[in-house]
């Protein structure tokens, strides 16, 4: 081979080596209702969200709530007393950019098979979790999870799966840490 043939065949591999994938790779078919998603962000933010758990920003699945991280400077755990848009919003963000591809497959298939997912695997105890199993097939936490992924949110096992909440508490409660 020619010097100029070895330096346009160079040239082309350099090209096809470097050019960028196509974006309609990487985008997710299918995805769950966001407008559903916020009985399922409270779940989380309850179940999940503490700080020492998915509440920190080292965390790939980031849950942003009331009760532990804040997406604003500003806000502070309890302040305001809720759950706020932008945080449903970046924690919907979290949980489909997890494992799009994956979350996708899902979705398309009307929930079947969620396991197959990670948030959901992990908090099963079907993959390692430090957290350990968190939910269990069948129960209200499970139930709101996984229909929100078939496209029909269970929003009364979503609020059954709410367990109390230390900003729901009254101001001058005073809370027994010993108490059962």
């Amino acid at each position: 081979m020619t010097r100029l043939g070895t330096s346009l065949v160079l040239a082309v591999l350099w090209l096809v080596g470097c050019s960028a994938p196509s974006n309609a790779v990487y985008a997710p078919t299918a995805l769950p209702d966001a407008a559903a998603f916020p009985y399922v962000a409270e779940v989380m933010v309850l179940r999940c969200g503490t700080l020492d758990c998915h509440g920190s920003v080292s965390r790939n699945l980031r849950v942003y709530g009331d009760e532990g991280l804040r997406f604003s400077a500003s806000d502070r755990p309890c302040a305001p007393t809720s759950t706020t848009g932008d945080e449903v919003a970046q924690d919907y963000d979290s949980v489909v950019g997890l494992e799009p591809e994956t979350m996708s497959e899902v979705v398309a298939d009307h929930g079947a098979n969620p396991e197959r997912l990670t948030f959901i695997a992990k908090p099963l105890g079907i993959e390692g979790h430090k957290g350990g199993t968190v939910f269990q097939v069948g129960d209200d936490t499970y139930r709101c999870l996984t229909s929100w992924l078939a496209g029909a949110t269970e929003t009364s096992a979503c609020l059954a799966a709410m367990p109390e909440t230390v900003c729901g508490l009254s101001p001058t409660a005073s809370v027994d840490a010993g108490a059962q």
